[in-house]
């Protein structure tokens, strides 16, 4: 059997559901730990489900200073790997499947001697990617970022007995010193966004964004041809992007969906779509908190205004809708430089995310694209998709049987 450790959002879990829907129907027991909010979606996939314990990091608000993000990982898979470590053992399965970001699994896998498969969502944080991050952050924030988050990291690494590395706990390329390195990583991405290249002994595949298979259908409650704007499971706490993105919207004459969340004033988003509706007589704005599939609302829409995370911008261009990029946090802005550069949308400018002006002129850059989708589709096809990383797992699996 494989048991599967998911990192819980949103974003790390819904590329990994395609591959568990394969791997229950080649005939696999797939068990797989996940946070009680998405046991329906994870159960969906026709894998088993087991709850993680409760940890006191908070994964609906996480802390975008990446030096106490690793503290709070850390921390987490002190009490998770401590908890699910004897179950697993009585599982005794032949392979583990985790996302890079779950070091909880590292440590069950390095403990029990389980090979182990990392999907990775994101863009591969190599040398390359990390200095583009730092870029983007800037000095400032770095200085910021270290000074309150060094004694924070010292304490979760003292009260982990320094059984990980920083590095680790993030996954990063070529950082396995106290655990045992991956078998092999699967990235849900394309080489052709990834910023350089990573040289270390694992295996690395990119088979590009996992979709599921069933043909998208149903009406929505609004009528199609509008702009939709989502900043995802964990940047969008933030009404003010909101706003301006509605407003953004209406000024370049569209009507708009905002799909916002529990983490928003939405009672004050709704007073701006209707303030927004009585001056402009022939428009409509609707704020929904929850959908049962993001799928049809990005189906029916003209354009997306997203935060340049990976399910969102696969998603968008699934349906060959183009762009507006307000990335949250660093790896989303190089991410979005990168999918500037294939054509399929416009990053909004730096400090320009609460700015109607410059959203609106974004919305229009953006809806005067031509994107070639025939040649992006031919990338994704030659990358494999969900069929190749289901391949690449079972493979794995029978190399550990030997």
């Amino acid at each position: 059997m494989i048991v599967v450790f998911t990192t819980p959002a949103m974003g790390h879990l819904k590329p990994m559901l395609p591959v568990l829907r394969g791997l229950c129907r080649s005939g696999i027991p797939v068990t797989c730990y996940g946070h009680l909010s998405f046991e329906g979606v994870i159960r969906s996939s026709g894998a088993g489900f087991l709850p993680y314990p409760e940890v006191s990091y908070d994964v609906e608000r996480p802390d975008f200073n990446l030096v106490r993000m690793a503290a709070d990982i850390i921390d987490a898979s002190d009490a998770i790997a401590d908890a699910v470590l004897p179950q697993v053992r009585a599982m005794a399965p032949r392979l583990i499947l985790q996302d890079s970001l779950a070091l909880w699994g590292g440590r069950v896998g390095t403990a029990l001697g389980i090979p182990r498969v990392h999907t990775v969502t994101t863009i591969l944080f190599n040398r390359e990617t990390v200095r583009a991050m730092c870029r983007e952050d800037g000095s400032a924030k770095l200085i910021r970022d270290a000074l309150s988050g060094a004694l924070p990291l010292a304490r979760a690494l003292a009260r982990s007995r320094f059984a990980v590395t920083p590095a680790e706990a993030f996954g990063l390329p070529g950082a396995w010193r106290r655990l045992a390195p991956p078998a092999m990583e699967v990235v849900l991405n394309l080489r052709e966004v990834q910023e350089g290249a990573v040289r270390d002994r694992v295996r690395r595949c990119f088979v590009g964004p996992t979709t599921d298979e069933a043909p998208v259908t149903g009406p929505l409650g609004f009528p199609p041809g509008y702009i939709l704007v989502t900043f995802g499971t964990l940047s969008n706490t933030s009404g003010a992007r909101f706003e301006a993105a509605m407003r953004g919207a209406m000024a370049v004459g569209l009507p708009v969906v905002a799909l916002c969340g529990g983490k928003v004033d939405q009672g004050h988003l709704r007073e701006v779509a209707a303030s927004m509706e009585a001056a402009h007589p022939a428009l409509w704005a609707r704020v929904v908190g929850r959908v049962p599939k993001i799928e049809p609302v990005i189906r029916d829409a003209v354009a997306v205004v997203h935060h340049a995370g990976t399910g969102s911008a696969w998603e968008a261009a699934r349906f060959r809708k183009p762009a507006l990029f307000v990335p949250t946090i660093a790896d989303q802005m190089v991410f979005a430089t990168r999918l500037e550069r294939l054509g399929i949308g416009r990053r909004l400018s730096r400090g320009s995310e609460t700015d109607e002006s410059a959203v609106a002129r974004g919305l229009d850059a953006v809806l005067s694209l031509h994107p070639d989708w025939e040649a992006l589709e031919s990338m994704q096809a030659r990358a494999g998709g969900t069929a190749r990383a289901v391949g690449l797992v079972l493979e794995a699996m029978r190399e550990a049987g030997r």
